[in-house]
């Protein structure tokens, strides 16, 4: 069974309060459905109230999906990523070196 999980701060964690199967919806929605994840980031994860922009990657493997935020805020930037997998570790490792653009979408959101 997949999990939710956030990366952040070099740390990973469960996330309880996200359905995998409503995540799983959202990424693949596309950059309209990942957009609903952007207030949980905001509000659940980093300590912020303003931004200036943000941009996210969006992974789709077979049974693993990835949403990786590049968060700009007037003070820097901060990364978050919203994983679905059973193994986020090895999610994270085929991100990285996935040489399919096919599995990868950009999405940019401005404020």
């Amino acid at each position: 069974m997949s999990l939710v999980w956030v990366y952040h701060g070099n740390e990973y964690r469960r996330v309880s309060d996200l359905d995998p199967n409503q995540v799983m919806l959202m990424i693949n929605s596309g950059c309209d459905g990942v957009s609903q994840l952007i207030n949980y980031v905001i509000n659940n994860v980093l300590p912020v109230s303003n931004y200036r922009s943000i941009t996210a990657r969006v992974y789709r493997g077979n049974d693993e999906h990835l949403v990786h935020f590049l968060i700009n805020l007037s003070s820097g930037s901060e990364e978050v990523i919203i994983l679905v997998s059973r193994n986020p570790a090895d999610t994270l490792f085929n991100y990285y070196t996935s040489a399919l653009s096919e599995n990868i979408i950009e999405c940019n959101y401005g404020k």
